[in-house]
Order: C-alpha cells, then structure tokens, then sequence
C-alpha cells in the first residue's frame, strides 16, 4: 500500500453559538486573512493583525475585535493538530473560540465568552 502524504489545512470554516468564523492560512496574495461575524459584529483582519501562537492546545489564533474608551475585545481560535490527505483534504472537528473583553473598571478586568464551534478543515493549495 502507498503512503498518503499529510497535508496541513490552509482553510477554516466554523460556525456555532450564533457565530462565524472564517480563517484563511494564506491567500493567492500570501497573506492570511480571518473573517469573525457574530450578532451586529463583522470584523475582518488580515496579515499581521492575526496573531498566531503554537501551545499544547494546538495553534492559537487570535485577533482584535474592537479596542474603545470602555475596553478591548479579542476572540482566539482554538484549532486543534489537524492533518489531512491528497485523497481527502477536508475534515470536520469540533472547537472553541474565547471572545475576551477587557475592562478598565470594576474589580475583574477580564470577562471571558466560550463559543462552541463545529466546522470543516481544508488543505487548499494556492
């Protein structure tokens, strides 16, 4: 039997808990892009305002939602160690996204939100 090269996904789509989420690796220009909806919210970053980090939990992505007088908000992606195949380049899993919102004032200065999320994983090649 021939071994099936693994390939690393380049394209998120995810949605739950009446939010969306569209996380791009890269594009055809080479820059990554991220797409977040949730309620009134419509936030699009791209490039360096996508901040990623790899952890035990798997890479956390993470992007400023709106910074204001009355505090920030960011939202991180959590997404899990995720390979897939030349034969079957997309998969589906399950994660969390966190929605922190920063607060100046008062005793607790960050709230914390846990989106619960279902979606697909796709190697696209650019």
């Amino acid at each position: 039997m021939i071994a099936k090269p693994s390939l690393t996904p380049t394209v998120y789509r995810l949605s739950g808990d009446n939010a969306t989420i569209a996380y791009d690796t890269t594009s055809v220009i080479g820059r990554a892009s991220f797409d977040y909806k949730a309620g009134h919210t419509h936030v699009k970053r791209s490039g360096q305002e996508i901040r990623v980090v790899d952890s035990e939990f798997g890479k956390l992505v993470t992007i400023t939602v709106n910074e204001g007088d009355a505090g920030d908000a960011t939202l991180t992606l959590l997404l899990p160690k995720i390979t897939v195949t030349q034969n079957e380049p997309r998969t589906t899993f399950d994660t969390k996204a966190i929605v922190m919102s920063l607060r100046r004032l008062g005793p607790i200065h960050q709230l914390y939100r846990v989106l619960n999320l279902h979606g697909t994983a796709e190697a696209i090649d650019f």
